[in-house]
């Protein structure tokens, strides 16, 4: 399997591959900021994007959604075969977990639960029951998602971030860290604080 972002989180995803139920062995990163011929764990570095091979196994290692998705549109011309990587490995049978996903170490799910294209849950994130998240969303450690929760795709939701049961998170969004999020957030807006308050308004997704 290839890895796209050779930064800290392509890093922990390398180790979370070699932790999963089924191990995967790690060819290497893409990164086009990357220096030198390995990463300090000594995993290759196999240059840029461009790169790339024809339908390679891979995953798009890189916090930002916005990113993500320009990454994701840029591999196409390799049709890629996009990976999902889950240490837990054993879920419900009710929880979906679509190809490209990244679920790290601690993340626990519980039922009918449905997660979207590119998807990063990182350290010890809990999802609840009959949440829908959607592509290219990003969970950073800590974060707690209540059951019933939408969460519409492209949308980053910071470390530690709370969200409360039944609400709907709009496409696009910025939840900050910490935040405690009581009632839905628009599209594309960055809402902050306890209770959450909408602070700034995005470019749309």
């Amino acid at each position: 399997m290839i890895i796209v972002g050779a930064g800290g989180f392509g890093r922990e995803v390398a180790l979370a591959a070699q932790m999963c139920p089924s191990p995967m062995s790690v060819a290497g990163f893409l990164d086009d900021r990357a220096q030198g011929t390995t990463t300090a764990e000594g995993w290759p570095i196999l240059g840029t994007l461009n790169q790339g091979r024809a339908a390679m196994n891979c995953v798009i290692a890189v916090g930002a959604p916005r990113t993500r998705r320009l990454l994701a549109a840029r591999l196409q011309r390799f049709n890629p075969r996009f990976a999902t990587i889950d240490v837990k490995g054993r879920r419900h049978a009710t929880v979906d977990i679509a190809p490209g996903a990244m679920v790290v170490a601690g993340v626990r799910t519980t039922v009918t639960t449905s997660i979207g294209m590119h998807f990063i849950g990182n350290l010890n994130c809990t999802i609840g029951h009959d949440v829908r998240i959607g592509d290219f969303v990003t969970l950073a450690p800590l974060v707690a998602v209540s059951g019933n929760v939408r969460i519409g795709s492209g949308v980053e939701i910071g470390t530690g971030a709370c969200i409360r049961e039944g609400l709907r998170i709009g496409e696009g969004a910025m939840v900050g860290m910490g935040a405690v999020v009581v009632k839905d957030v628009e599209p594309n807006t960055v809402v902050v604080g306890n209770p959450a308050r909408p602070v700034k308004e995005l470019s749309p997704w």
